[in-house]
């Protein structure tokens, strides 16, 4: 990407990169700043700052990912190499998530985040269901990252959070292999925990392929092992489908699959013992970051992305959805003119 030639001033060079980050549409952007600034500004122009800024960050981030897994040449084992910051609560937590944009020349793709959160208990509001827990001052990172490559990118997100000092990790995540992988390099030990919605989603998927999706025995079955999974009995669960899967008897080959997506994530989800002791049971965290740092801005409808585009966009609206901006920005900008 060529730089752009202009005689803006940094501080309206910032004002223009920031607001074409929160607008959803070069276009819209440039004739909003225009609108309150009274400086002319191109889509074309206003494009190509967000790709020459963004691009810096993202070669940042890239520098800071290496930085956090690679020790520096002549430092012992077990000395200390680099500053560990203090987390934000002695409990933290950690959701991944990947969503789909559209690059050119490519077709559609999927964009990596990770969303970290500081966790905070309240008093029990309802008896039984454990204390009321929020997750506040979430930052992200996202990109358009293989599995590989995120890998380090979110645990220079956890480092610079401060996730090494914290008392618990707790990882609510959905079932895709790739993000479990990752856990178990980065945070373990943790608190691993299956997403509760996508386990609820499991069952309702598996009474409408042994009962039929228009069998009003259906939702009742669904909504009985729901109230199992809720209440830790998750052998009861188990034990209902083996009623309906008799040995020897053919099944829908969805069915096998389903039911040991369920096996396989059963020491994730011990909800009962999560609830109590204050842990999130939801990925709600990342599946929200999935629409307000990914689709709000990059989904619009006929939307597509250069792949540097597209990487300059997400690197800039993660660190402006995270409150960073003003931190981040110095080291991105030129110096100002004296």
């Amino acid at each position: 990407m060529k730089l752009v030639k202009h005689n803006w001033s940094p501080e309206t060079i910032e004002q223009a990169v920031e607001l074409a980050t929160q607008i959803p549409s070069y276009p819209r952007g440039a004739s909003s700043f225009q609108r309150l600034t009274r400086i002319p500004m191109s889509k074309s122009s206003l494009q190509g700052l967000v790709v020459e800024y963004g691009e810096r960050l993202v070669v940042a981030q890239a520098q800071e990912a290496q930085a956090m897994v690679q020790v520096p040449e002549g430092v012992s084992e077990g000395e200390a190499w680099r500053a560990i910051p203090e987390p934000d609560s002695p409990v933290m937590a950690v959701a991944m998530d990947g969503g789909m944009i559209h690059v050119r020349g490519e077709g559609w793709k999927e964009t990596k985040i990770v969303a970290i959160s500081a966790v905070e208990v309240g008093e029990e509001v309802e008896e039984g269901a454990g204390p009321a827990v929020e997750l506040r001052r979430t930052s992200y990172r996202a990109g358009l990252w293989d599995a590989a490559s995120f890998g380090p990118q979110q645990w220079a997100e956890a480092c610079r959070r401060g996730l090494e000092k914290a008392e618990r990790v707790v990882c609510v995540n959905d079932g895709a292999p790739w993000i479990w992988l990752i856990v178990a390099m980065c945070y373990v030990p943790c608190i691993e925990v299956l997403d509760w919605w996508h386990a609820v989603q499991k069952l309702w998927e598996l009474a409408f392929l042994l009962l039929g999706a228009e069998n009003e025995a259906s939702p009742v079955w669904a909504e009985q092992q729901k109230s199992f999974l809720w209440a830790g009995q998750l052998r009861q669960v188990f034990r209902q489908l083996r009623l309906l899967c008799p040995r020897g008897q053919a099944l829908p080959d969805k069915v096998p699959q389903a039911i040991g997506y369920l096996f396989r994530h059963r020491q994730r989800m011990r909800y009962p013992a999560f609830r109590h002791a204050g842990y999130p049971i939801g990925s709600g965290s990342v599946e929200s970051a999935c629409k307000v740092v990914v689709q709000e801005r990059m989904k619009q409808a006929g939307m597509t992305w250069s792949r540097p585009g597209a990487q300059a966009m997400l690197a800039l609206r993660s660190v402006l959805l995270s409150g960073r901006w003003t931190e981040v920005w110095p080291s991105l900008a030129p110096p100002k003119l004296t």
